[in-house]
């Protein structure tokens, strides 16, 4: 399951090797910019930061445990600790960077970690920071039944998460910031790009599936395509549709 923290996938950066203060150190030359990424430990977001390490960006993960991420991934690379929960620590992992993307999710149906304080109240302080940091675009993964197109007061499932994550949508689409909202359903953890697939309206949605290799590539291309701006939209495997034909579906899909 995911969680609130995340991990980056990124060589270390000398700033970090030398001990200094985390988020102070630019984006090189050759990169297309650097994403901030909250939930890559988990089961889809793993799948996006590796989907945009490759594509040429630098990545910088978030984590509430960096020696429970350390043992859970070999080799030289970024961490900075933040929790979503308290605003402090969200201002040192923005400095410097350009795009952010979240798929954080309550790990508890109660609690500390309830949908409340981190799908509703944790995205509330990350909307906060990507303002204050004037990052230049906002992706949030939610869930293809989350969203206003029903009543989510009336569905206490789960400690009302549908509800809450649709507060948190809410936050993201009123906050000033440009953005896009990936509404993904049944993810299979499979690499993308192998079967067709489409983009479509929340109300349109029935069950079915995308694989997680595939909300990573539309995650990669919502970073830069203005097609993609305030657009909200679930996504579904479809094997008869030829592969890249979502790119041509931004402009049917709804603001949420």
């Amino acid at each position: 399951m995911q969680g609130v923290a995340a991990v980056l996938l990124l060589p270390l950066p000398q700033a970090f090797a030398a001990g200094t203060e985390s988020g102070t150190e630019s984006s090189p030359a050759n990169s297309k910019g650097r994403v901030l990424i909250l939930g890559a430990t988990g089961r889809i977001g793993r799948f996006i930061a590796e989907t945009i390490y490759e594509a040429g960006y630098q990545v910088r993960g978030v984590t509430r445990n960096v020696a429970r991420a350390k043992s859970r991934f070999s080799g030289d690379y970024e961490w900075v600790q933040a929790d979503v929960r308290d605003p402090r620590t969200l201002v040192g992992p923005m400095s410097d960077v350009d795009y952010v993307v979240s798929s954080i999710r309550s790990s508890e149906w109660v609690g500390a970690y309830s949908p409340e304080m981190v799908d509703y109240h944790g995205m509330r302080n990350l909307v906060e920071a990507a303002k204050a940091a004037q990052v230049k675009h906002f992706v949030l993964i939610s869930t293809a039944t989350s969203g206003p197109q029903v009543d989510q007061t009336k569905n206490p499932a789960k400690n009302y998460v549908r509800h809450f994550k649709t507060k948190g949508e809410a936050v993201v689409r009123e906050g000033g910031l440009s953005h896009t909202i990936i509404a993904p359903g049944r993810v299979p953890e499979e690499p993308g790009g192998k079967t067709g697939f489409i983009l479509l309206a929340r109300k349109d949605y029935y069950v079915s599936q995308i694989t997680a290799g595939d909300i990573a590539l539309v995650t990669l291309d919502a970073l830069t395509n203005p097609a993609a701006r305030g657009k909200a939209f679930a996504m579904r495997n479809e094997p008869g549709v030829p592969l890249g034909a979502w790119r041509d579906q931004y402009a049917d899909m709804p603001d949420k």
